[in-house]
């Protein structure tokens, strides 16, 4: 038996023998071999080793016959019903009372599901053993600690999520180009770290100098690696050997190198085990070295946006401009092609293929390590708009004309048309012409038959009230004339709030572009009006068919409505500050104006006239250019992008609206105003490749060492970012 539990068995039945014996005036005191004997006789009797637990009994008995307690459990052991305790994985467990034996079978079948491991399953067989039982001991304590269990799960995997969420994930910086310098040969540091205390050379031959040099650059090696010094070999075909005089104090062996070699018009290239001085201009000293590039690095040196991103054969084009542009860069910073006879540069796309002397690779490679660093800005703009609108609009709309008659009426018409007095929506339309299709002849109406023909609107113009219906229309006749009044009164407010707040990333010298409006498409060109008139027959006294067809609209292009901006950041050589280029335009649509004149058909009687529905929009463009330097993490606040716009309407009839009192039925008054104002916030950050900011600090983390992201999502899910 597990020691833990025979402790526990015993403690049991100790306090089984407590409780039974407490009633007794006097309690004897148990000896240990009884109380063994007890601990041994309940766990053989919950184990089902009945046979086992009477014997335990007996054997208890025969040490204290008038034990109680021994009594009433060999009493059970003998048919007496009683309850068990029962011990499973270090926890006590009460067992279920005597009851149906489906209610056994259940807490047993729920026991072994517990125990298997599937909680699931197990809580559905206890809920069965309450609704059977339901004060079950057993199903209580099983489901209990099923949802204690339950909810530690939850908790820790809420714990999960909130580490996932976590920003900081630390990085180390990628290689770089400088851990390759100098590591071409490992005579580089020897030639670093030999210093001269003293150099005297006056007319003496380079060859003397040079076995001279390569002598006591093993008396002052202090590197301590062996074998000292340094082997510098003179490769001189031509037998020139020159003649050199110079003298200088306490320099390293590789700046000595540099004024001997200099001020004889030689070169030296450093190999893997030695220094091979050699005539300058020598084609043989050629090596081929490949670079690998980031497009942030090609874009910096060539200062153009990337290649066409549309179709494959435009992409070796732009490689091959990129490099033409990368070389004529490398010749001005100080690396010569043209004077090396043999020098190449290629460039693939992500890496230089370069073909050069050993002194401009090393030139090339120090120009690349100073220009591997990605600058990145991440810009952050908020655009907060508020607009405001108004309407208050009250007037009588008068309409006179005579009284409808037949159509074969001899006594003239006359009407005032649509009104005396106009509507603000009638005043301010959004297209310059109103013109309909009219229709005129025999069988047609008095008038005429016309067909509205109204140019398209868009939403977010001036409140006009066009869509609102008047508040009352009254007909009456007078005399042979019919009156109309409508009577319109109408009052409008407006608002509406607009932020956003767009965020990108871009490389430092490029352009980004943050749009928040709306795409209006309309035509830039119309075809031709096609009109066709049908043969009349005379014997039939009918009139000829009239076609026109309007010019059908071609060309179609796309103009945003709204806030546009583009931004330009540049990262300063300080590594601190950023020049920004800004340029926010906002467009707003005013309207349509229409161009050509109306096209009438005429056959017989009958006459025809289209207007010609050339429209052409209207924009209304606020827009700002400036350049200006902020630091790192700043924000520029731009304003004065206002408008105010009012538009008034105050007809009236002559003599009639001058009256006093009764002249307000003859007047028609309205106003209608907009406001709006626009700031855009603009925050420039510097950011590192793994998104981390720069002035982002975390406690025992270096600065721009952070993941913003520090999960990356594969097919099989969210993994974190290792260190």
């Amino acid at each position: 038996m597990n020691p833990p539990v025979r402790r526990l068995v015993q403690l049991v039945a100790l306090l089984a023998f407590a409780s039974l014996q407490a009633a007794s005036p006097v309690t004897p005191v148990m000896p240990e071999a009884q109380v063994q004997l007890m601990a041994e006789a309940l766990h053989a009797r919950d184990s089902g080793d009945t046979a086992t637990a009477r014997a335990k009994l007996e054997a208890l008995l025969a040490l204290s016959p008038g034990n109680e307690t021994a009594q009433g459990l060999l009493a059970g052991l003998n048919g007496t019903p009683t309850k068990t305790v029962t011990v499973i994985g270090g926890t006590v467990t009460p067992a279920a009372p005597e009851g149906e034996p489906e209610v056994h079978a259940l807490v047993a079948q729920g026991r072994s599901q517990y125990l298997a491991g599937d909680p699931v399953a197990a809580e559905q067989t206890f809920r069965a053993v309450q609704q059977r039982e339901e004060d079950n001991a057993d199903a209580g304590y099983f489901l209990n600690r099923i949802a204690d269990e339950r909810n530690r799960s939850r908790g820790q995997m809420l714990t999960e999520v909130d580490q996932a969420w976590r920003r900081p994930a630390v990085t180390g910086d990628g290689p770089g180009l400088a851990a390759a310098d100098n590591a071409i040969s490992p005579v580089w540091a020897r030639l670093n770290a030999i210093v001269l205390p003293e150099v005297n050379f006056s007319g003496m031959e380079l060859s003397r100098v040079v076995n001279t040099l390569s002598v006591i650059s093993a008396e002052f090696d202090r590197t301590g690696a062996e074998p000292k010094g340094v082997n510098i070999v003179l490769l001189d075909p031509a037998g020139t050997n020159p003649a050199v005089s110079i003298t200088l104090r306490n320099l390293s062996l590789k700046r000595v190198l540099d004024f001997i070699t200099g001020a004889a018009g030689y070169q030296y290239e450093v190999q893997a085990d030695a220094v091979v001085v050699r005539p300058g201009g020598d084609q043989t000293a050629l090596d081929t070295q490949f670079f690998p590039v980031s497009r942030s690095t090609v874009l910096r040196m060539t200062g153009r946006p990337p290649g066409p991103p549309n179709g494959e054969s435009a992409a070796p084009v732009a490689v091959e401009t990129e490099g033409q542009s990368i070389r004529s860069f490398l010749q001005l910073a100080g690396v010569s092609f043209e004077a090396v006879p043999g020098s190449t540069l290629a460039f693939d796309g992500s890496q230089l293929i370069v073909t050069q002397t050993p002194r401009n690779l090393t030139r090339i490679r120090n120009i690349l390590t100073r220009y591997q660093n990605v600058r990145q800005v991440e810009i952050e703009a908020k655009f907060m708009e508020v607009q405001e609108g108004a309407l208050e609009e009250l007037g009588v709309q008068w309409n006179l004309a005579t009284r409808a008659t037949a159509l074969n009426a001899t006594q003239a018409e006359y009407t005032t048309g649509s009104g005396i007095t106009r509507s603000l929506a009638d005043a301010f339309k959004n297209a310059t012409s109103s013109q309909q299709i009219s229709i005129s002849g025999e069988g047609q109406p008095p008038g005429g038959l016309n067909l509205p023909a109204s140019a398209p609107t868009i939403p977010g113009g001036v409140l006009l009230g066009a869509g609102a219906a008047p508040l009352a229309n009254i007909t009456g006749i007078i005399g042979d004339f019919d009156v109309n009044a409508i009577v319109r009164a109408l009052a409008q407010k407006s608002g509406t709030e607009l932020l956003s707040a767009p965020k990108l990333t871009v490389l430092s010298g490029n352009p980004a572009t943050i749009t928040v409006a709306q795409e209006l498409r309309y035509p830039q060109s119309y075809g031709q009006i096609q009109s066709q008139v049908g043969t009349g027959s005379l014997s039939g006294g009918g009139s000829a068919g009239v076609s026109i067809t309007s010019g059908t609209p071609q060309e179609f292009t796309t103009r945003n409505v709204g806030v546009e901006l583009r931004v330009t950041p540049t990262v300063e050589e300080d590594d601190h500050s950023v020049s920004l280029d800004l340029n926010p335009k906002v467009t707003e649509f005013e309207g349509f104006v229409e161009y050509g004149g109306p096209s009438v058909a005429i056959s017989g009687g009958t006459t025809v006239t289209v207007p010609p529905g050339f429209y052409q929009p209207i924009f209304a463009v606020r827009e700002v250019s400036t350049r200006v330097t902020i630091w790192d993490g700043a924000t520029l606040v731009m304003g004065g992008l206002t408008r105010e716009e009012v538009k008034k309407v105050d007809d009236k009839v002559p003599v009639l609206g001058s009256m006093p009192i009764i002249g307000r039925l003859f007047r028609s008054q309205g106003e209608s105003s907009q406001k709006r104002n626009l700031l855009i916030f603009v925050t420039a950050n510097l950011v590192n490749p793994g998104g981390a900011l720069k002035k982002q600090a975390v406690a025992g983390t270096p600065s721009g060492s952070l993941y913003q992201n520090p999960t990356v999502v594969t097919p099989a899910g969210a993994v974190p970012r290792k260190e």
